[in-house]
């Protein structure tokens, strides 16, 4: 008997494939087209297919994915017209944790009202979500981090030297 061996590849981005990939989970390479830059996996719905190679990275790197999240401030208006923003703090599965802002697009509308006064406005992680319920940001975090974006969407906490 031959040793086959496959090749394992993690998944980085799922792209479009919400319902094929899992940013995270091993797959086994069923076949590869270099001219296609694709390789053949069965995906999560059990189907086999082709995807892009630049969906995976090979097995052996590092893919933190997101873990758990919590608010880091009490929330008034959880509502869509909510001027609030809301700080949370993500866990990834390599134990790291990140946090960024999150607000409405009123709130952020009213952000930019109240500070446009120069030619220019920059707010670093920034995610702007529909409302504040647990089930909405759960679903833009995860969204996030399926896309592979969450890592660049929060910042790493930095310790500050007491002196």
């Amino acid at each position: 008997m031959a040793d086959t061996k496959r090749t394992i590849v993690i998944c980085n981005d799922v792209g479009l494939y919400f319902d094929a990939l899992t940013r995270g989970k091993h797959y086994e390479v069923l076949a590869e087209d270099e001219a296609k830059e694709q390789i053949r996996v069965v995906g999560d719905n059990n189907r086999a297919r082709w995807f892009r190679k630049y969906y995976f990275v090979p097995d052996g790197n590092s893919v933190p994915v997101l873990v758990n999240w919590t608010f880091d401030d009490t929330i008034q208006d959880s509502s869509e017209e909510s001027l609030e923003h809301i700080e949370v703090t993500v866990t990834f599965s390599e134990g790291d944790k990140r946090w960024c802002s999150l607000c409405t697009k009123a709130g952020l509308l009213g952000y930019i009202e109240r500070n446009m006064d120069d030619n220019v406005f920059l707010i670093e992680n920034q995610v702007i979500v529909k409302n504040f319920s647990k089930e909405v940001v759960t679903d833009a975090l995860k969204r996030l981090d399926q896309q592979n974006q969450l890592l660049s969407s929060t910042k790493p906490f930095t310790k500050e030297v007491n002196q």
